[in-house]
């Protein structure tokens, strides 16, 4: 095929029954750089590419196979729109290239990237459309995976992904999407919540440094750099620079497995130490609290207590206390408070002269700990983003107290005296 007629082809003028321009009689086939197979249509062709990994597989520092031990039950319903169970082992990870980053009906998505786990292995198949024709086909084999899973786990697909997939389901004649019915794992949601504190950047690429141990090889290639790849592949049939496509996909799939595998024995806590070593355990107990999971937020709390960084033990501290609070678990969240006097932080002070005041009624304590907390937000000993504020406050918290002690004195002389007080 003349460059002429592959500019045609490209612009949709070219017949449908023309050999895809990734058979470019000069470049090498495909199927010569990537393991995998065609599939043919009258009217298109899909280029699958296959590689299936043993449970004992390695990638980064997690094997395939963890993906198989990670708990049903233990995920935060948080991270779901619906509350029921999400299970990852029956799930489809997928991952997307695309000739650009918008999201309207002119951005083509060429490339699709899933994996299951079936059985003994996990079966990553990745579908290239060699051209613009060719994405009725590719829809429909991504569709017929979607079939087999329970539920969908990405990387920013939320935003990215799966709107764009369903933009282009629409505009192929689909009534609906066939991804509406999975339940969604955003992984960049989790991570962001899990990470975002300890790390730069919750980016893939950032995960695999900092978290997962992945290095990628020298074939892998810049995601920026994939959309003009692709418009190269069009015009000229190259297929070297798409095979390093094929790797770079490959490997956004398979670290999405081994993110999985990690989340889950953080959520389940499956592994000694292993919240306070990799994730921000303030973090994992916020998660769980708004999951309703008290005991296990608790746990990752005092996790945060035993943090060797002193910002992660100072909330996990304030953290826990609010929560035993809540539970009306006041004598543990008492020796808490008692334990945060030596942060520098305003909140211990205020919360002992609550207790003190309200549940105990030893005025006397808790008009010497706001008479501390008034002196060190004087001096700058105890931090406060508002200090006038808060002296206003902690003025106004010691009045009602000499107020309340003096009213508690007169009942008590009334009562020797046997007399009502004024």
């Amino acid at each position: 095929m003349d460059l002429q007629s592959r500019i045609e082809r490209v612009l949709g003028g070219g017949r449908q029954d023309e050999p895809a321009v990734g058979a470019g009689d000069a470049a090498t086939p495909i199927e010569a750089l990537v393991p995998g197979y065609w599939v043919t249509t009258r009217t298109a062709r899909v280029f699958v590419g296959e590689a299936r990994f043993p449970l004992h597989h390695r990638h980064g520092a997690r094997a395939v196979g963890d993906l198989s031990q990670v708990a049903v039950t233990e995920w935060p319903a948080v991270l779901f729109a619906s509350q029921a169970p999400f299970d990852v082992q029956d799930a489809l990870f997928l991952d997307t290239e695309t000739t650009g980053l918008g999201r309207g009906p002119g951005t083509f998505c060429f490339m699709v990237g899933t994996g299951r786990l079936v059985d003994d292995e996990l079966i990553v198949r990745q579908y290239l459309a060699p051209d613009y024709g060719d994405e009725p086909l590719l829809l429909r084999l991504v569709e017929e995976q979607a079939a087999l899973a329970s539920g969908l786990v990405t990387f920013n697909g939320r935003t990215f992904d799966v709107p764009l997939l369903e933009t282009r389901y629409i505009l192929n004649g689909y009534a609906r999407s066939p991804l509406q019915h999975l339940r969604h794992l955003d992984l960049l949601t989790a991570a962001r919540r899990l990470w975002r504190r300890l790390l730069q950047s919750c980016a893939l690429g950032s995960l695999e440094t900092n978290v997962l141990g992945v290095e990628r090889g020298e074939e892998d290639i810049p995601g920026y750099l994939i959309p003009e790849i692709y418009k190269t592949y069009l015009l000229s049939g190259a297929t070297d620079e798409i095979a390093r496509v094929f790797y770079h996909n490959r490997y956004d799939v398979l670290s999405m497995v081994s993110l999985v595998s990690e989340l889950g024995d953080i959520f389940a806590r499956a592994q000694e130490g292993n919240q306070a070593a990799h994730a921000d355990p303030v973090a994992v107990g916020r998660l769980r609290e708004a999951d309703a999971s008290v005991a296990l937020a608790a746990d990752a709390y005092r996790d945060g207590i035993r943090s060797g960084d002193a910002l992660v033990r100072r909330e996990a501290r304030r953290r826990l206390a609010d929560l035993l609070k809540r539970q009306r678990q006041f004598a543990q969240a008492t020796e808490l408070w008692l334990e945060a006097l030596e942060d520098g932080l305003l909140y211990p002070y205020v919360e002992l002269a609550k207790y003190y005041e309200h549940r105990l009624h030893a005025y006397g304590e808790a008009e010497q700990l706001v008479k501390r907390a008034l002196q060190g937000v004087a001096t700058g000993a105890i931090e406060h983003p508002y200090p006038e504020q808060a002296l206003r406050d902690l003025a106004k918290r010691l009045a009602r107290i000499r107020l309340r002690e003096e009213n508690a004195r007169k009942r008590r002389r009334a009562q020797r005296e046997g007399t009502h007080p004024a």
